[in-house]
This record gives C-alpha cells, sequence and structure tokens, in this order.
C-alpha cells in the first residue's frame, strides 16, 4: 500500500482494523461547508465542498513540503495533495450520500479542486458532480459522514454551512444536527465494538 500526503484514509483503516482493542472515535476532524449546485435547467447537478481539516492533521498533512518566501505552503505545491485526494477519496464515495425522492444518486468524477494552508489549517475544496442531473420533485437528503468513524465531520455551526447554489425560487434546506456529540476517546473492546455495528451503523448517530 503506497503511502504518501494526502488523507490516507485507506492506510490508516486498514491500521486500526487488527489491533485487539479498537478506538471508537475518530483521528481526523473535519469542519464542513457544502453548497447544492443547481443547473441552468433546474436541476440538481453537484455538491459543492470546503472541508477544513482540524490542526493537529492539516500539520502532519504538510510535513515535510516547501515553503514559499512568506514561509506559506503554496495552492501550486499542495496541486498534487489536493489531485490525490479528488482521486483517492472515491472509494469512499467521498463521504457523501444524496438521496433525491428516496433514490440514492451516483457521483462522477470531481472537478475544480484545490486546497490552502492558511493560519496552521489545511482546507480541501471540490465539486462532486453527479452522473446524471437530478429533477426535484419532493425531498432531497444529503448526508456528510465517514461510516468508518476514522474522520469526523462536522458543518460549520453558523446558518451559512449549507447553501443553495443557483437553486429554484422556494426550495428550503434544513440542517438537522447529529443525534448525539462524538465520544471522548475511551477505548472499547473488539467484541462490544461488533455487537454495536451489528445493531446498526454506529457512526450513523453522528451523521450530519
Amino acid at each position: 500500500m503506497r503511502l504518501s500526503h494526502g488523507l490516507r484514509v485507506v492506510a490508516a483503516i486498514a491500521a486500526i482494523t487488527f489491533p485487539a482493542k479498537l478506538q471508537a472515535h475518530p483521528h481526523v476532524w473535519v469542519k464542513a461547508r457544502s453548497e447544492i449546485v443547481f443547473g441552468a435547467d433546474g436541476t440538481l447537478s453537484a455538491i459543492r465542498h470546503h472541508w477544513q481539516f482540524d490542526e493537529a492533521y492539516s500539520t502532519y498533512a504538510v510535513q515535510g513540503l516547501p515553503l514559499d518566501k512568506s514561509g506559506q505552503v503554496s495552492r501550486q505545491t499542495l496541486a498534487p495533495l489536493a489531485e490525490e485526494n479528488a482521486t483517492s477519496l472515491v472509494e469512499f464515495d467521498y463521504f457523501s450520500r444524496l438521496k433525491v425522492d428516496g433514490k440514492v444518486q451516483a457521483f462522477a468524477k470531481p472537478f475544480d479542486y484545490w486546497m490552502e494552508y492558511d493560519k496552521g489549517v489545511l482546507s480541501l475544496h471540490f465539486t462532486l458532480p453527479l452522473k446524471n442531473p437530478a429533477k426535484l420533485n419532493r425531498v432531497t437528503a444529503f448526508e456528510l459522514y465517514d461510516p468508518t468513524f476514522f474522520v469526523s465531520f462536522t458543518f460549520a455551526e453558523d446558518d451559512k454551512a449549507v447553501q443553495n447554489a443557483g437553486g429554484p425560487t422556494g426550495c428550503l434546506i434544513t440542517l438537522p444536527r447529529p443525534k448525539s456529540d462524538p465520544p471522548a476517546g475511551q477505548p472499547l473492546s473488539e467484541n462490544i465494538f461488533q455487537q454495536l455495528s451489528a445493531k446498526a451503523d454506529f457512526s450513523a448517530q453522528f451523521v450530519n
């Protein structure tokens, strides 16, 4: 398995699969903002993501990257890292789940992806298009979470965390917050974790 700069989610998940005790808590924290993007014909065409990583992970991800004259990591330097994230996260469906009238929608390859590093915080931006733009008839539901609970996603606290980009008149957005706060990080035995997983998707209770 190739290790390089980036989310390294594949390697990290594999690494925590085998120990006798599992940590049922996230290792990477992401503060997210998303835009629901509509086409000129009124169909839902894409989700535009803006993910801000926690400071500890941000420092780890940019370690060893060259600095510019101002002591910052430039967007140009981060371009390969952005491309790697944008292409490798397909295995996890970009942690995004979109339903239109109860039907799960498939995503195409992301585009317009880039990263920035500012004041010790790394951010990833990308647009995730639908394979087939969807016509809205009733209800659209969008979820952002990691089923493995390795990455904890939380939408920004303000009322602009999820926005309507070009949607039809009368289209309203509501943002239900997670039912529970993520656990503090106490170790759980493998047996207990398997019991939780057997009952339901453990991480689903933290869905945004």
